[in-house]
């Protein structure tokens, strides 16, 4: 639905970001200011800057970013609602916590956040909810992990393969499922081991 958006604000944005120009801040701006209001597009937008962001950048996002991902990682009570409200929340989510996973003042919220979309994934497998709305998620999950893995450094593999752990041992959770957090932590494996042989 946003996809030309998101391809074009990552394009900007690395260029800008990566040649310390500025930090963007009408794109800050314009992601605080939809949160509330148009949830999915802020979201997305933010969940496409798959680079790594400077923490005067993410700082103000996440102060308003958070508390609505929060809400909406509630597992929806009715198979006939839009899916796509949920798979951003929880994208979203992991887009958060690994870009503040390294910093110290945010280490109790890295936890909450990891808690909350494990026991989102959680219900909605208990629920018979999975395919409709956990594998398309992990699909995109995929997606991105991939991408950010240029930027990682230890906290953020760690991160990563701890959450991908918890969600692999979720009970009743089908294969299919399982197969993509497997590949996810292929890479995530492999990019570690490069990572220490560096």
């Amino acid at each position: 639905m946003f996809r030309v958006l998101g391809e074009v604000v990552y394009h900007v944005a690395f260029e800008m970001m990566t040649s310390h120009v500025e930090l963007w801040d009408d794109l800050g701006y314009y992601i605080t200011s939809h949160i509330e209001t148009d949830f999915q597009r802020a979201v997305y937008v933010f969940q496409c800057l798959t680079m790594w962001l400077h923490e005067e950048f993410i700082d103000p996002i996440v102060e308003h970013l958070l508390p609505e991902i929060n809400k909406r990682l509630n597992p929806p009570s009715d198979v006939l609602v839009d899916n796509s409200c949920w798979v951003l929340a929880f994208l979203g989510a992991f887009c958060a916590i690994s870009q503040l996973v390294a910093m110290k003042d945010y280490a109790e919220t890295v936890m909450e956040m990891a808690d909350k979309m494990v026991d989102s994934v959680r219900e909605l497998v208990e629920r018979k909810l999975e395919v409709g709305f956990v594998r398309r998620a992990f699909r995109d999950f995929e997606i991105i992990v991939k991408k950010q893995m240029e930027w990682y450094r230890m906290n953020e593999y760690k991160l990563t393969k701890s959450l991908l752990h918890r969600l692999y041992v979720i009970k009743g959770m089908t294969m299919d499922s399982k197969m993509v957090l497997w590949r996810i932590n292929v890479f995530v494996e492999r990019g570690m081991a490069d990572h220490v042989a560096a």
